[in-house]
């Protein structure tokens, strides 16, 4: 929602328009996250040992990121260490002189001009195939998204060449803000998830990890994941 505002306090009475955009919190926004890390806590006795010593939660929402930039990232993390991923963005977004991705920016670009900044090319294509799905209007805005469901999004998204379920799955939990969202198939919750269990280096598998999730962590899967990755990271 955008706020008009109209000041006439200056010397020369002129009027001046300011726009103060108000973006209405995500649910990970709202949360009380001492109240959400002691339901954890109280339900699963490892990760009340691991908050002791535990980083402070701070997922950031991208507000200012469109549907489009968001998926791109998304894009580029698959398979890759977060590091290297957001070097590679960084070296898109430089590519066109900008801090964001637009449509007609991937259109003028070359094959060539993506793959020399890191880009493999099964990820340009999907890209490319994103690119027609925000140009021909088929990829829902922010708006739209907003009054779907998880599994709503997810069918609608993963229709997108190379656009697979846990890319959809991070744009749920990094840029719409869902509370409850878990991805079987990352690699670093699995790794996070067999430390904080003890049984590193043995993983547990997708479906055994999502299971334990749904009775333990449900509906605070996506802060679980969170510092399932922090888990990770201490390895």
């Amino acid at each position: 929602m955008v706020r008009l505002i109209f000041n006439k306090k200056s010397s020369k009475n002129n009027i001046f328009l300011c726009i103060i955009k108000k973006t209405m919190k995500t649910e990970i926004e709202k949360a009380n996250i001492s109240e959400v890390k002691s339901y954890l806590a109280l339900k699963d006795k490892d990760f009340a040992e691991f908050f002791k010593i535990a980083p402070e939660f701070n997922l950031r929402i991208n507000s200012f990121s469109s549907v489009y930039q968001a998926l791109i990232e998304s894009i580029i993390y698959q398979q890759l260490s977060g590091k290297a991923a957001y070097a590679i963005f960084r070296r898109l977004c430089s590519l066109f002189n900008n801090n964001s991705v637009r449509p007609l920016d991937i259109i003028r670009s070359e094959d060539d001009e993506l793959r020399a900044i890191g880009i493999a090319r099964p990820k340009i294509n999907s890209i490319r195939d994103l690119t027609e799905f925000e140009t021909s209007g088929k990829l829902p805005n922010l708006k739209q998204l907003h009054k779907m469901d998880n599994d709503e999004i997810i069918d609608r998204l993963t229709k997108i060449k190379g656009i697979g379920q846990w890319t959809v799955e991070m744009l749920l939990i990094f840029r719409l803000g869902r509370i409850d969202v878990i991805s079987g198939k990352d690699l670093g919750l699995r790794k996070g998830f067999a430390i904080l269990k003890r049984t590193y280096p043995n993983l547990p598998s997708p479906q055994m990890m999502l299971e334990y999730a749904e009775k333990q962590w449900k509906p605070y899967r996506s802060i679980a994941s969170w510092y399932l990755w922090r888990v990770c990271e201490g390895l």
